[in-house]
């Protein structure tokens, strides 16, 4: 087969396009079949790199934290170790009663009611609220608060009810100043386990 002649006839022109076609058909296979699916390989293995690097920066960042958040979680554990401890038993809330009663006695109060609810149990305490109602000045009110709150023991005090009282005959007595009412509540370990 002699392809010089069989192209000999062909006038230039369309020789010239033919080449032209040959050469548009190799290079759109060359684009389609050789160099497109290596290209989306590598755009596809850059994304997975890309990411890659997010994950490995993302995991040092928080390696490099670790020691950071573990000292912060040991210290939170003792925190809620040492307001665990401030919780009492069941069967210490008694004497935490007596405590509070005494706390207001020897601050200059008069209670004309001391109730005890009923115990309320949450997550992993229990709550004992306690409905006070005493007569004093307000000095004497002040100082038995700031040794409720010197106590070793949480006890929160809400509803606070402040009213004036005309004085009484004696001089002399703590009861004529102010009566105030309140809830005291304090907290007992062992709620409810679930």
């Amino acid at each position: 087969m002699d392809i010089k002649g069989l192209f000999a006839n062909v006038p230039p022109r369309q020789l010239y396009l033919l080449a032209g076609i040959v050469a548009v058909g190799l290079v759109a296979g060359w684009w389609f079949y050789l160099f497109k699916p290596v290209w989306d390989e590598r755009d596809r293995l850059q994304g997975e790199l890309s990411k890659a690097e997010q994950d490995l920066f993302q995991k040092r960042r928080i390696s490099q934290e670790l020691p950071r958040l573990e000292t912060a979680l040991a210290d939170l554990r003792r925190d809620l170790d040492m307001a665990l401890g401030k919780l009492p038993e069941e069967k210490e809330i008694p004497r935490l009663l007596t405590q509070i009663s005494r706390l207001g006695q020897e601050s200059g109060l008069a209670f004309t009611l001391f109730k005890p609810g009923n115990l309320v149990k949450r997550d992993f305490y229990a709550e004992i609220p306690i409905q006070i109602k005493v007569d004093g000045t307000y000095h004497a009110l002040g100082r038995f608060f700031d040794r409720l709150s010197r106590m070793d023991r949480i006890v929160n005090v809400i509803d606070l009810k402040i009213a004036q009282t005309t004085a009484r005959a004696d001089p002399k007595s703590v009861r004529g100043t102010v009566t105030a009412e309140f809830t005291a509540t304090t907290f007992a370990s062992g709620g409810s386990k679930g």
